[in-house]
Order: structure tokens, then C-alpha cells, then sequence
């Protein structure tokens, strides 16, 4: 929007193609902060939801453990 001079974003969305190239970035050192945890969770709503399950299913492979990588997150 043009509204600030500068910000904080996630690293995924600082590597998103639809923006490479515009503005800088810096990374913020690991020895300056905490791991950031994130998970991917199933609700007791959703386990009988098979689009629920097939997504646990996809999120769960090779094809999109490679995406998130690529997305500057860690595995483990």
C-alpha cells in the first residue's frame, strides 16, 4: 500500500515469486530469537471430513514438504 517505509513479514512471504525483486530484506539472526513452532492440526470436527484428511495427507508428503521448504521453513 505504500503506508510504511518498512516492516516485519514472514520469510515465506518475502520468497514468494510474485515479489522477488521488489524492496530488500534482512534476516533476522536465529541467535535473536526463539524457534517460531508451527503445525498443522486436525479438529475433532473435521476427522470425518475426507477433505480434511486427504489435506493431513498431502501436507504429510514429499510433494508438499518440498514446496514448504522451499518457502524458507524448516522441517523436522
Amino acid at each position: 500500500s505504500g503506508n510504511a517505509d518498512l516492516g516485519f513479514v514472514a520469510l515465506s512471504q518475502a520468497l514468494d515469486p510474485k515479489i522477488k525483486g521488489q524492496g530488500s530484506r534482512w534476516d533476522i539472526p536465529a541467535n535473536l530469537h526463539e524457534p517460531i513452532k508451527q503445525d498443522v492440526i486436525l479438529l475433532t470436527k473435521g476427522k470425518d471430513n475426507p477433505a480434511a484428511q486427504a489435506l493431513i495427507e498431502f501436507i504429510a508428503g514429499p510433494q508438499a514438504k518440498a514446496i514448504i521448504e522451499r518457502y524458507g521453513y524448516e522441517l523436522k
